[in-house]
């Protein structure tokens, strides 16, 4: 049987409320950047600090609440995996290489469990496995099988033992450690194809899994996500998009914030991973009309879906209320350092009278970064809604409405509706003139 044994380390779920602290204490790493990174979703956050002449680095997680895995990195001399939970943890290493046998952490009861468990567990299933092989060699009936037995039980009743002794621990460690072991057997069904399993998979997804914990696990959280789609590609036929959908729709609504939307988010990276369009369709529709997500990618596949499907776009972030009357909207969205955007937003302006008398109103949206840049292009537009949060395309806007690329015009209706959408001035006149 395949196993993924993935020794990621996570955090306890008892609350701290002051800072915590990350120390590394390494004498051979003086004058050289550390780096502690850490998780949330499918996000990952770093700190940066350096190993003063005594050896000493420290790091202060923001939010002084973390439960999970963070991974510590000397850039060319290596790095290590570790539990942050508690207030503080210190991890000293005096060799010139930094990994898990050079480490050692001092007063964590949470690595130091962590540790124990895998280790310990490690050595058993070698044991079983040494002793499973030494019987395979010899019939049912031979003495040396029968001898056999009693270590065989030996190794299954500590086996046993160490799982009561995960079952009873409050820390995050054991709790990691249930996650593990979900992830190896939802690998396992997937490889295996088996459909039965894959039920069982699903059930725990829906009802039981610890997203929470899952949330900060890094890793495991991406690897969950995708073989879990993966498993309904290989076990649930000609509908598996339909059941996938459903699935993903089930988890979520047991899911409070910010999990909810991780999750959710993710879920959509593997609908495009799988160019399973039918499943994102469905995963969306069931969003509350009103709901944008923090997420960019999540924010355009939903502004996609929802120009597809005829629902009323996002509304523009930093359009300002006006007293005016208007029919329509058109947004237009450009890039001052694009030749083509500069040659169609001449034209826009060109045009602008004949919108202005359509009751149409219009509101440039800029992808610059540069202010100077932007507020010297902006001089010659004759409308008075112009917009830019110097983003770029991964701006509110930009990301709400999907826009990938420049020009790109979007015409929605006193509804919100979107009713047209060009890529050039001439393109939306004609429509405009056919009305």
């Amino acid at each position: 049987m395949k196993r993924i044994i993935v020794f990621t380390l996570l955090a306890v779920c008892t609350g701290y409320t002051a800072a915590q602290t990350i120390s590394l204490s390494a004498p051979l790493f003086a004058g050289r950047e550390a780096k502690l990174y850490y998780f949330a979703g499918a996000k990952v956050d770093s700190l940066l600090s350096v190993v003063d002449n005594a050896g000493k680095a420290n790091f202060t997680l923001p939010s002084g609440d973390y439960r999970g895995m963070a991974a510590l990195v000397v850039p060319g001399a290596g790095g290590i995996e570790l539990v942050i939970a508690e207030p503080s943890v210190t991890v000293e290493c005096k060799d010139n290489q930094l990994n898990t046998e050079t480490a050692v952490f001092k007063n964590s009861s949470e690595n130091d469990f962590l540790k124990h468990i895998f280790t310990t567990q490690s050595k058993y299933m070698q044991q079983q496995a040494w002793l499973q092989a030494g019987g395979g060699l010899f019939g049912k009936e031979s003495s040396i099988v029968k001898s056999l037995q009693p270590e065989l039980k030996k190794v299954g009743d500590s086996m046993a033992a160490l799982e009561k002794e995960i079952t009873a621990s409050k820390l995050y460690a054991a709790r990691y450690f249930r996650l593990a072991g979900f992830m190896n057997r939802l690998f396992d069904t997937e490889q295996k194809r088996d459909s039965e399993g894959a039920k069982l998979i699903r059930r725990e997804m829906e009802e039981t899994l610890d997203i929470a914990s899952l949330y900060t696990s890094g890793q495991l959280w991406n690897s969950s996500l995708n073989f879990y789609a993966s498993l309904f590609n290989h076990t649930a036929g000609a509908d598996k998009q339909q059941q996938y959908a459903a699935s993903v729709q089930r988890t979520a609504q047991r899911l409070p914030a910010p999990y909810y939307e991780a999750f959710l988010a993710g879920c959509i990276t593997e609908t495009e991973r799988f160019g399973w369009r039918q499943a994102q369709d469905s995963i969306l529709a069931g969003l509350h009309p009103q709901y944008i997500p923090g997420n960019t990618s999540f924010r355009r596949a939903l502004g996609a879906y929802r120009a597809r499907n005829g629902q009323s776009m996002p509304s523009l972030a930093g359009l300002a209320e006006t007293k005016e009357t208007y029919g329509k909207t058109l947004a237009a969205f450009y890039d001052s350092d694009c030749s083509t955007c500069v040659n169609e937003m001449f034209r826009l302006v060109s045009v602008y009278p004949r919108l202005q008398e359509k009751g149409i109103r219009v509101v440039s949206v800029s992808a610059d970064k540069d202010r100077k840049r932007y507020e010297e292009g902006i001089r010659r537009f004759p409308w008075a809604d112009k917009l830019c949060d110097f983003k770029g395309f991964e701006g509110e806007n930009f990301s709400d409405y999907n826009v990938i690329g420049t020009p790109s015009f979007f015409l929605t209706g006193k509804d919100g509706k979107l009713e047209g959408m060009y890529y050039a001035v001439e393109d939306l006149m004609k429509m405009i003139n056919e009305e």
